[in-house]
């Protein structure tokens, strides 16, 4: 049964931010129980450690507190939780044509605001944190060798390349199924170095063009988990890559 503070709460999440969790857990911890604005202020001024990426959260919960009719100054951070998040993988590129993968430590992190005497009476010590949701892995799916029909759209996939990288899809790792049914509708599924990547667009475009003059329908299946690892590239994809300045994988 929901309480009326728990109505009134406004409830703000982020499932990958950029900020590590020992970080996000700290600044929490550290505004838990203050007013909201002045959590804020806080985060964003106070001296020593500060955190804006949470205190953009609560730029965002204080909005939608203004647009349920409720004063920003009357409401408490309640409740929260951070736990860490997979990382974002990148390109780094640096001087003479050297380049290598960058990581960016991510958390999920939840944010509460409750109203000042529903927060005091709803508890006298700090509510514990709502549980933060897990990201369910898909089971490893056993390795089926594919068909005659379904290597040919692989291999047509080899044309296909990352424009950030100059190496094609299949050998970075990014084509992790090729799958034709009954009705012969080929179903790729891919992944990139992390589901925040722009490029999902431009991949769907090449792997039109390449794929047009093939009598297959298709369709593209994107899937994040389990995440991207530079470990995922071929060692034809790591040749081209040392080729090209990078230094690690």
């Amino acid at each position: 049964m929901t309480t009326l503070a728990e109505a009134t709460d406004i409830t703000v999440r982020e499932s990958q931010l950029r900020v590590a969790e020992p970080e996000a857990s700290a600044a929490l911890e550290r505004v838990m129980g203050e007013p909201a604005v002045e959590a804020r202020a806080q985060l964003r001024f106070a001296p020593g450690l500060t955190c804006e990426q949470l205190a953009r959260m609560l730029d965002t919960a204080l909005v939608r507190a203004q647009e349920r009719g409720l004063a920003g100054d009357a409401l408490v951070v309640s409740g929260g939780s951070a736990v860490a998040a997979e990382d974002i993988v990148r390109v780094r590129r640096k001087a003479h044509g050297i380049a290598d993968w960058i990581r960016s430590a991510t958390s999920d992190v939840t944010i509460v605001l409750r109203p000042k005497g529903l927060a005091a009476a709803a508890s006298v010590a700090p509510p514990a944190a709502p549980p933060a949701e897990t990201p369910v892995v898909p089971p490893t799916r056993p390795r089926v060798p594919e068909t005659e029909a379904e290597l040919a759209v692989r291999e047509a996939l080899y044309d296909v390349i990352d424009p950030d990288l100059g190496v094609n899809i299949v050998d970075l790792g990014f084509v992790r199924r090729v799958e034709i049914a009954e009705d012969g509708v080929a179903t790729i599924t891919m992944t990139l170095t992390s589901a925040a990547c722009p490029l999902t667009v431009v991949m769907e475009s090449q792997i039109r063009t390449v794929l047009s003059e093939m009598d297959t329908e298709y369709v593209v299946q994107w899937e994040w988990l389990p995440s991207w690892r530079p470990h995922d590239i071929s060692e034809d994809g790591r040749d081209q890559l040392r080729a090209i300045g990078f230094t690690a994988f």
